[in-house]
């Protein structure tokens, strides 16, 4: 076997080919839960693993490989500062994570890897092989990663990535990690044929047309670059925000957090990291107490600018989006990345109609 190389494993295999994995790494899977939801979490055995699923609303990139809650190393201060380093991050296969979280994990891997590499992020990734798992049915009516190059299906970025063939998986080796994680139980695999490959590319066909939700994002992309959009379309789209962060913390390429010491008692302290959002007005105020982002808009359109500004652009390698949904799902006012990119559009359209009004009549 090789990278590149497109392989069969029969569905008949796959608790014993994932069960030959598990003796080397703990294994995340989707996972049937309360009343039937499907949530990632560590499987006890493969046959748990739920591979009829559309997507967890929790990004399982994200949380099992840039926690919620984090400790990132203890010190003590009695006798003098003594640092203590905590325990190595465990291996793991994140089998069944979809395209678009696969994307997003790349995005995260080079915002934490340069110009300074994050040591807690670098060793979990180092650590982690991605089993892509091809969208081939219906996507939710939220999903829109086909615009933002980021799925149903991947030709780059995967360790793995399986299609689901009816009684068969196609199984592409992406990465070396990839080619380590299949050598166990590489006996079960067998090579593909040319009618695996065709209609591995129907379903590709097929998957394109099925999209309900598109953001044309280009064009926004223009606007926010150039800052022509007016302080009044993102002080409108501001007043409606509750808050509540649900964009940022299912956000699978957010990178926010913030840093904290929790002390343990006689003389130790824990510093720990937490996901945090820049809606939240906190999370810029500065120590003299000014804040450089004070209102609701200016939150708004800071958001907006790293997603899709050509900055940031330029700097990450692509968008910061890719189009998984899950900021139109949690949303309740809207403000999620498609309906934002029309209504700067719609805003804008009528602001060049007429440069003299209010730049914004209604939204």
């Amino acid at each position: 076997m090789k990278v590149g190389d497109k392989l069969i494993l029969k569905k008949t295999s796959v608790p014993m080919f994932f069960a030959s994995l598990a003796s080397e790494m703990r294994i995340v899977a989707p996972k049937k839960r309360f009343a039937g939801d499907v949530v990632f979490d560590v499987v006890e055995s493969p046959k748990e693993i739920a591979w009829d699923y559309g997507h967890d609303v929790y990004p399982p990139g994200k949380r099992f490989l840039f926690p919620h809650y984090e400790d990132m190393f203890s010190y003590r201060t009695d006798g003098g500062i003594k640092i203590e380093s905590l325990a190595e991050a465990p291996k793991q296969a994140i089998v069944g994570i979809r395209s678009c979280d696969v994307s997003a994990v790349r995005f995260q891997e080079k915002f934490f890897g340069e110009p300074i590499e994050d040591p807690l992020y670098a060793a979990r990734s180092k650590n982690a092989v991605l089993f892509s798992l091809v969208c081939n049915k219906p996507p939710r009516k939220e999903c829109f990663c086909i615009c933002c190059d980021a799925g149903p299906y991947l030709d780059k970025g995967f360790d793995v990535q399986l299609t689901d063939l009816g009684d068969r998986f196609l199984y592409e080796i992406g990465s070396e990690k990839g080619l380590s994680a299949s050598s166990e139980g590489g006996y079960m695999l067998e090579p593909a044929r040319p009618e695996d490959i065709a209609e591995r590319k129907q379903i590709e066909l097929q998957a394109d047309s099925l999209f309900q939700t598109a953001s044309f994002i280009a064009k926004a992309i223009t606007y926010i670059t150039s800052d022509d959009v007016p302080d009044q379309v993102w002080e409108e789209l501001g007043s409606t925000c509750f808050r509540c962060a649900a964009c940022t913390n299912l956000c699978p390429v957010c990178t926010c957090y913030t840093v904290e010491d929790r002390p343990e008692g006689n003389g130790c302290f824990t510093r720990f990291r937490s996901w945090d959002s820049c809606q939240y007005a906190g999370f810029t105020r500065e120590a003299s107490g000014h804040n450089p982002r004070p209102t609701f808009g200016s939150r708004v359109k800071r958001r907006f600018y790293h997603k899709a500004s050509y900055q940031y652009i330029t700097r990450d390698g692509t968008h910061g989006c890719v189009g998984c949904g899950r900021c139109v799902s949690a949303c309740l006012t809207k403000l999620d990345l498609p309906s934002v990119v029309k209504r700067i559009r719609r805003a804008m359209h009528e602001y060049i109609k007429s440069p003299h009004e209010p730049a914004v009549r209604k939204l």
